[in-house]
């Protein structure tokens, strides 16, 4: 059940006496419609003297100079609202105060329908986010834009700020993993970016349909793969002098794992900003200031290279690690699980093919805490200010766990007595 009523802005104004309802201002003559359980409200864009306002016809008197025309506007904009709901139920449109507002808009006020829709304003979005945020992070803000955009041309979806809805969740959750062939991970990232875009949209005004903040993100930890420090030491003394190119990406790749500087940083890493055994930067990712004590491998690797480290494309040092790991014989059988829906996915392969960029970052924490470093003292180097995002980079081996138990639990250490 459907129903047009218009009231004014203040109705309290039209209970006052005579005398003060001559004085009383104008005030706006809003449209309520009620529809589905819901409640739309529109200004007509009009105004009026409360003393010249009819409660019960909802009009203005005849009395009034001009009564005609006004109530001519007023009785168009109700017969425009119930057509557009008729065929918004008609048509099995999602009504929403949003489409409903831009179908009125169209037809009563034209002059004040903003142009601008969802697209335009991701792409205003990612301009505005450019010289605050890294390059990675734009790229993916990007990708996200050509995920959505590819999505409405081959579902055949209109995308706009009103149809974000649990609908499109689970419509796009579905492009996401049965289309593109996306892992659960992968789904969960694009949705927390769409939604971080939503947030932005949302505080400017651009978006007024909160539908999204149920949208589900959730991230599971993913398999660590690290070195050991076996394996980094194997990779860190192999003789790559007939192939200087592995050389260059395997002294950038140990330097991060000396370091656990992010590959974005290590290129940042240079003899001005070095004073005796320590490194002073600004993080490209997050534009902190970190100070990395330097370890004697990492100073050789520094000097080798003339404190300038080879700095090559994500996707060319990932190809030239698996070469090297194949190289150096990290052959280890690793076994990851991964989920795509509900669908159990096991990934059986040589270790080497899983070294990638980030590996370094994750061989430092996992070793540095297994030598006993201290969580706190290895966050302050890697430059982590929350543990939950630092916990995803730790792997907790049976080495750490033997090296623990023994610590507290040794009766050498001294550190029980029965009392």
């Amino acid at each position: 059940m459907a129903k047009a009523n218009f009231y004014l802005k203040n109705p309290s104004a039209i209970k006052v006496n005579a005398e003060k309802s001559k004085k009383s201002k104008e005030t706006l003559i809003y449209l309520f419609f009620s529809y589905n359980g819901n409640r739309f409200k529109y200004s007509a864009g009009q105004t009026i003297l409360p003393k010249d306002w009819n409660n019960e016809t909802q009009r203005a008197k005849k009395s009034l100079s001009g009564c005609l025309e006004l109530n001519h506007l007023l009785d168009r904009i109700e017969e425009e609202i119930k057509k557009i709901y008729r065929n918004g139920i008609t048509q099995n449109h999602t009504l929403t105060n949003e489409y409903f507002k831009e179908k009125l808009d169209r037809q009563i006020n034209p002059g004040s329908i903003n142009t601008k829709g969802f697209f335009d304003y991701l792409d205003e979005f990612i301009e505005i986010q450019k010289p605050t945020k890294s390059h990675r992070t734009i790229q993916k803000y990007t990708t996200l834009k050509n995920h959505l955009t590819d999505f409405q041309k081959r579902k055949h979806y209109s995308i706009s700020f009103e149809k974000i809805d649990s609908k499109f969740y689970e419509y796009l959750s579905a492009y996401f993993i049965n289309d593109l062939l996306l892992l659960n991970n992968s789904s969960a990232k694009y949705i927390k970016t769409l939604k971080t875009y939503l947030n932005w949209a949302t505080e400017r005004g651009y978006n007024s349909n909160i539908s999204y903040e149920k949208f589900k993100a959730t991230e599971k930890d993913a398999d660590i793969i690290y070195l050991t420090e076996k394996e980094l030491f194997t990779i860190y003394e192999f003789d790559f002098s007939k192939e200087p190119h592995l050389a260059r990406t395997r002294d950038t790749f140990c330097f991060g794992c000396f370091t656990g500087l992010r590959y974005s940083d290590i290129k940042r890493v240079t003899k001005k900003n070095i004073k005796g055994k320590e490194a002073s930067i600004i993080s490209e990712k997050t534009s902190d200031s970190l100070i990395i004590p330097l370890n004697d491998y990492a100073l050789e690797i520094l000097k080798k290279n003339d404190f300038s480290l080879p700095h090559l494309s994500n996707q060319k040092t990932n190809e030239n690690l698996k070469e090297i790991g194949k190289k150096a014989k990290i052959n280890d059988e690793i076994v990851l699980t991964k989920f795509r829906g509900a669908q159990e996915l096991q990934i059986t392969k040589p270790k080497f093919n899983f070294l990638t960029s980030h590996t370094a970052r994750r061989t430092f924490v996992t070793l540095s805490l297994e030598k006993g470093m201290r969580p706190e003292t290895v966050m302050a180097i890697t430059g982590h200010k929350q543990y939950a995002t630092f916990k995803k980079y730790i792997k907790i081996t049976d080495k750490v766990k033997n090296i623990e138990m023994d610590h507290i639990w040794n009766k050498t250490s001294n550190l029980l007595k029965v009392i």
